[in-house]
């Protein structure tokens, strides 16, 4: 049982849907028609069925997948053939012109006019169009229930909708207004209902659509009005709507019955029918001036608690979003607070870090000029290199060291300096194609932020073949720059990467240009190269 209802239960349970529509469809035709229960009301559900499986077999996936539409045009025509023909056939032996007739003339009567015996119903013209509306109303629902029975995970998908909307509360707060008009109603005819009087559900929830409207109007203004804190004005637009939808409905009631030809019925009354009582002792202005009377004395009271409710409603939703902005300015200022406490840890860790570095460097610059001008008698390269050690080791430690950014003239400076450093190391053998485009010389970017990558490739990287040299390529314009250096891998054993390099400079990229910088890696199985891009 477990087994078939986690199979087959998601398509009975939107069938069961179906189902319920189809009954509450015609849940007053067994009080007409005496064969409604045995005969009409099984062949509707079947008719209702097949409408459903061929829109949910054929019709939808056809549209889905965009086949040509004269294709899915011949479809629903089909359907909408069959489905008509079926709801005339069924219409033909389940309905007699006799019911029809008594049902004719009791629609005339709750009018206020003559029931006439001779009257012509249950005609071709008649039979089709109703069938026609009949099928047009079936095949939204079985559209839109079908809709949602093919989605996959429908469940989850649910649950998912729930929650997002549990946090935006606006679909909440539909769902909370819907049961809200559907307790109204039945809150407002409950004595109607108690006492057995006279009732027309068509008319009832028709009359109901001003409502609705001006509630949602009402609704609008008041809450633009509340934005702006001025409360009375929107009071006092609260009551003028009120004045507007009292005369509307007055109107809408004469259209619907007059026109549309729905019962008099209000609040248990037959307006008509007690308007005409006194018909021969006044006018037709008294007459249409009671019945106006009669419509707005029944319904100004609701009307009033129903734009008051909405006031109220539009109050709620107005101090709900300020505490929601509220919340999120508080939250954003807290995340800028950790943010700006993380910032300013890194920096006082940045200044030990330096500090820990700039062990008496005075001593050591003192130390290496000694031993240049010591070197310089005995070898000119030696004592270049004592040099270029020297000024290597005073940009590390002490130049601009209080500057977030410097030249971007010394950056490449201080790699020319590496790179010649490292050439006397290796009686200028290494391979090594370094080229700069643009103005350096009025650039700047942080400290000591390329110096990683060259030295990555001096560790790790094979420098003296002539057909692969080490490429280190700075270009700059005046909106960014780029560097991208690019080498070979050197073969056999090599040092240990503890990735910390790298890691300093995402971290350094994060705090001093964020959200504009991209840093691109590729790390092939001979070559290994960097781009790094920062907009100035």
């Amino acid at each position: 049982m477990a087994q078939f209802f986690s199979r087959y239960g998601k398509s009975a349970f939107f069938l069961g849907l179906l189902t319920i529509i189809t009954l509450l469809s015609a849940w007053d035709y067994p009080g007409y028609f005496s064969k409604w229960l045995s005969l009409g009301l099984p062949l509707s559900i079947l008719n209702a069925y097949l409408l459903y499986a061929a829109v949910y077999y054929i019709i939808y996936p056809s549209c889905r997948v965009g086949k040509s539409w004269i294709r899915n045009t011949v479809y629903i025509t089909a359907c909408a053939l069959l489905s008509i023909g079926f709801t005339c056939l069924i219409s033909r032996v389940a309905i007699s012109n006799e019911e029809l007739l008594t049902v004719h003339n009791g629609i005339r009567k709750s009018l206020g006019a003559q029931a006439d015996p001779n009257a012509q119903v249950g005609g071709v013209a008649e039979l089709i169009g109703g069938s026609f509306m009949t099928f047009l109303m079936f095949f939204g629902i079985s559209w839109a229930l079908v809709h949602w029975h093919r989605k996959k995970n429908l469940r989850m998908r649910l649950r998912k909708w729930w929650r997002l909307q549990s946090l935006s509360t606006s679909g909440v707060h539909l769902l909370y207004v819907s049961f809200g008009w559907i307790f109204w109603i039945f809150f407002t005819l409950s004595p109607v209902l108690f006492t057995g009087k006279p009732l027309s559900w068509q008319t009832t929830l028709a009359m109901l659509v001003p409502s609705v409207i001006f509630f949602y109007i009402n609704l609008k203004t008041s809450f633009n009005l509340l934005a702006d804190n001025k409360v009375l004005l929107a009071l006092l637009t609260t009551l003028c709507w009120w004045a507007v939808l009292l005369i509307i409905k007055a109107i809408w009631f004469v259209i619907i019955t007059r026109g549309f030809g729905l019962p008099p019925i209000l609040d248990g009354k037959n307006v008509i029918q007690e308007v005409t009582k006194v018909g021969e002792k006044h006018n037709a202005a008294y007459l249409a001036g009671k019945s106006i009377g009669m419509i707005l004395s029944g319904s100004a009271f609701k009307e009033l608690i129903i734009l008051l409710a909405s006031f109220i409603y539009g109050y709620d939703r107005r101090v709900t979003q300020y505490r929601n902005q509220m919340t999120a300015i508080a939250e954003a200022r807290q995340q800028e607070q950790l943010k700006q406490k993380v910032m300013e840890k890194e920096v006082v860790d940045a200044r030990l870090q330096s500090l820990k570095y700039q062990i008496n460097p005075h001593f050591l610059f003192n130390s290496l000029n000694f031993l240049y001008s010591q070197s310089l008698p005995l070898s000119d390269e030696l004592a270049r290199a004592t040099m270029l050690l020297s000024k290597m080791m005073r940009y590390g430690l002490q130049e601009n060291s209080e500057e977030a950014k410097v030249s971007l003239a010394g950056e490449v400076e201080h790699l020319q300096n590496f790179i010649e450093f490292n050439q006397l190391r290796f009686s200028n053998q290494l391979q090594i194609d370094f080229k700069t485009e643009g103005q350096v010389a009025i650039r700047r970017i942080m400290p000591l932020l390329l110096i990683t990558f060259v030295e990555n490739a001096f560790k790790y990287g094979e420098l003296h073949q002539p057909e692969n040299p080490l490429q280190i390529h700075l270009k700059v314009d005046s909106q960014k720059l780029t560097f991208f250096v690019k080498n070979k891998k050197r073969n056999g054993p090599k040092e240990d990467s503890t990735g910390i390099g790298l890691e300093n400079i995402r971290k350094r990229l994060a705090l001093g240009y964020p959200e504009k910088h991209s840093l691109i890696i590729n790390d092939e199985e001979d070559f290994y190269a960097t781009e790094l891009t920062v907009v100035l």
